[in-house]
């Protein structure tokens, strides 16, 4: 996959920070200059990759030679007026109004297309990055972003919003520059939300990218249960027959998912005694599917 946008959803729980952030450090061992984005407040991935960002906007060195930054729409905004709309200094004076605040925070999907904007402009207008990897946040919080361009360039009919507002429409659709990941776990809920959210963002038109399964236990071997038959002791017994299920349970779940989507799922490991950017440099191997 050729992508240069990689936007990252799925359930709260699943892993998404994590999975972004893999995603970033698997891009940055291959030698890209690497873009990792939270959309919102810091949190999972910048906690992930080891980095806090001063503000919003401000772009810091993480683990793994990538670098992490966080958007918000009002902080967007006001980058927007500086830049596009050549306010000088009256931007200071406007954006420590109190109306700006409250202006920014009434308008429906001002923020959402804001923060779109900004990473439409770090990965197309600023030429630093090879790759920029978005952490959307929740399914239904994600889509809140990836719907707003195209509603917003349909409401204004002409004029400098729906310029911009459909060039980030466009990008979004864009399968050459473009693509939006879903991750789930391998349990029902999840692949269920996983199956809602890919079809949602089909109706969108946007570029898909892959479905992502994490936390995956292995195969187990083919004569396991052969084996698991001449475990005597009871306690033991118990315990690894009740693996063995879960592990067919996962199978068959992600057996059914795969079926539903008519294509193969990428699946990343179940990594024990790790977290943070341990954790996510070692799911890093397994996406050579979603980075090349």
């Amino acid at each position: 996959m050729s992508a240069r946008l990689h936007y990252v959803t799925g359930k709260g729980g699943v892993g998404k920070s994590t999975i972004a952030a893999a995603i970033a450090l698997r891009a940055a061992s291959r030698g890209a200059r690497v873009l990792a984005i939270e959309l919102g407040e810091p949190a999972g991935l910048c906690r992930v990759l080891d980095a806090r960002p001063p503000s919003p906007g401000a772009i810091a060195s993480a683990a793994g030679g990538a670098h992490v930054a966080y958007f918000d729409g009002a902080s967007a905004m006001a980058e927007y007026l500086t830049r596009r709309m050549h306010l000088g200094p009256l931007v200071r004076a406007i954006i420590d109004h109190p109306l700006y605040t409250a202006f920014v925070d009434a308008a429906p999907g001002l923020r959402e297309l804001m923060a779109i904007g900004k990473v439409r402009d770090e990965t197309v207008l600023q030429h630093r990055w090879d790759v920029v990897v978005v952490d959307a946040g929740a399914s239904g919080h994600a889509l809140g972003y990836l719907r707003m361009p195209a509603m917003a360039a349909g409401a204004f009919g002409s004029g400098r919003v729906h310029r911009e507002a459909e060039r980030n429409a466009a990008l979004l659709r864009d399968r050459s520059m473009t693509a939006i990941h879903i991750v789930a776990t391998p349990e029902e809920m999840p692949l269920r939300e996983a199956a809602a959210t890919r079809s949602t963002l089909v109706e969108l038109g946007v570029a898909l990218g892959r479905v992502i399964v994490n936390r995956c236990m292995p195969a187990a071997p083919g004569d396991v249960d052969a084996i698991l038959e001449r475990v005597v002791e009871p306690a033991l017994a118990t315990t690894l027959r009740a693996v063995r299920r879960w592990e067919q349970i996962q199978q068959q779940n992600i057996a059914q998912f795969e079926a539903w989507l008519g294509a193969p799922i990428v699946r990343t490991p179940r990594v024990r005694d790790a977290a943070g950017f341990t954790q996510a440099s070692t799911i890093a191997t397994a996406l050579s599917e979603v980075i090349q």
